[in-house]
């Protein structure tokens, strides 16, 4: 039976060797919790296949506990799962004193600058690997054709094509191979035609408020842009102009111009440049991971998009830079060490050789 002294004794024993943990830890570093609890790529304990997943409270108090317990463990751990300003949070409130016996601050600091070049890395992998995905996607000709692109943003593909196609063209667009098709893909055809002319309507809906709203209260300063006053095509002083001040406005003309109301007004070169701004900015989106549908994972994590060739001959740059400046280096140390060379007398010969009074001695 323990007594209550003994008891006591071991309650003073653990407060000398151990650190109590923080029961209100800073917000960042609750974040970081929070945010590795939210990860399903993250293993937190061993689990059957057919237990239920683990709740987020109790990853993120496993997450919390590992933290407590040891911090160079945790970053061992979980390090790999976060993100630049993450690992800046942990070194600015975690990596300091005082520490654990098992714990090393000099060890910590190596982890989290090989994180950091890590990510750097993969962010550039990233980026080829997207880029590549990009051409392939391309050259397939489905994910980027004007169906497809249409339905991700209906909103800027009107702005920028679709108001400026005429009726023939639009029933073009809207065909549908209703013989070569199953009934339920007709069915999606029709509601997604639906649905897109719902959100147009809205858009130009709220697109005409606006235009009622200015012309009923112009600003006093108001001032026709110089790129507005004159189309791309060359038309005359007279003829109607349209003007965007913004890439996700409402396309309008100010009051006092008039507005165009048909397509046959734009040339083909002018509605060409307007159609391929539309595919440059869909590019964009596309790299810049802002396409909500699209699973990037397939795409990031996906080796085989690596530019192998690219690759070698970065790694080939960089291996005969490194070769320059150690050249450099070499023959800057080999001239040190030539100068150094010189014993005193050489020194005082080449000095007593300039004297002034040997030179006057040869006039």
């Amino acid at each position: 039976m323990t007594t209550g002294s003994e008891a006591d004794g071991d309650g003073e024993h653990q407060s000398k060797n151990d650190i109590v943990p923080n029961p209100e830890h800073p917000p960042e570093l609750m974040d970081i919790f929070k945010s590795l609890s939210e990860n399903n790529k993250i293993v937190f304990k061993s689990q059957q296949i057919d237990d239920p997943e683990i709740p987020v409270e109790e990853k993120q108090q496993i997450a919390r506990d590992a933290f407590e317990k040891n911090r160079e463990n945790f970053l061992i751990r979980f390090g790999g799962f976060l993100n630049v300003r993450q690992l800046g949070s942990f070194q600015d409130l975690a990596v300091k004193e005082p520490i654990k016996p098992d714990e090393n601050l000099e060890e910590m600091c190596m982890l989290l600058e090989d994180f950091r070049r890590k990510l750097s890395t993969r962010a550039v992998s990233i980026k080829n690997r997207r880029y590549h995905a990009m051409q392939q996607l391309l050259d397939k000709g489905e994910y980027f054709s004007e169906h497809e692109m249409m339905q991700r943003a209906p909103d800027l593909y009107q702005e920028l094509v679709g108001q400026y196609l005429t009726e023939a063209e639009k029933k073009a667009r809207d065909s549908y191979d209703v013989r070569n098709t199953s009934f339920s893909g007709i069915l999606m055809h029709t509601l997604e035609k639906k649905q897109r002319d719902e959100l147009l309507e809205e858009t130009q809906e709220e697109g005409e408020q606006s235009v009622q709203v200015s012309e009923s209260n112009p600003p006093a300063d108001f001032e026709v842009p110089v790129a507005c006053r004159k189309q791309w095509g060359g038309f005359e002083d007279d003829e109607p102009v349209a003007c965007s001040t913004s890439r996700n406005a409402v396309v309008r003309a100010p009051t006092n111009i008039t507005k165009i109301s048909t397509p046959e007004f734009y040339n083909p070169g002018e509605r060409e440049l307007l159609r391929n701004e539309f595919l440059s900015m869909m590019k964009e989106r596309f790299l810049s991971g802002e396409d909500k549908d699209f699973d990037y994972t397939d795409v990031d994590d996906n080796t085989l998009l690596d530019d192998l060739k690219q690759i070698e001959q970065d790694e080939e740059d960089a291996y005969f830079e490194d070769s320059e400046d150690e050249e450099e280096l070499e023959e800057h140390t080999a001239e040190e060490n030539a100068v150094s060379s010189e014993d005193d007398l050489d020194i005082y010969m080449r000095h007593l050789s300039n004297h002034h009074s040997l030179q006057n001695s040869h006039v």
